[in-house]
């Protein structure tokens, strides 16, 4: 098993200002077609949780962009 390159890999974040940074930092070394996987990833994840929700009776929040501007 290969040892992390940085230290900051070798210790948890704390708090979610630490997380969120060391996470925007490790998806900055991604390479190119990574970060495109993670993404199709993440938007098939949120369309299942919105069908989800939907199935459930739960309003979507009124910040959440709606089906109908998305492709705007």
């Amino acid at each position: 098993m290969s040892e992390p390159n940085e230290p900051e890999e070798q210790s948890w974040e704390l708090g979610w200002d630490g997380h969120a940074l060391a996470q925007r930092r490790r998806l900055a070394r991604l390479p190119l077609a990574e970060k495109l996987q993670w993404l199709e990833a993440a938007g098939r994840l949120a369309e299942q949780l919105a069908r989800s929700a939907r199935e459930r009776g739960i309003a979507p929040q009124a910040d959440a962009p709606s089906e109908d501007s998305a492709g705007d």
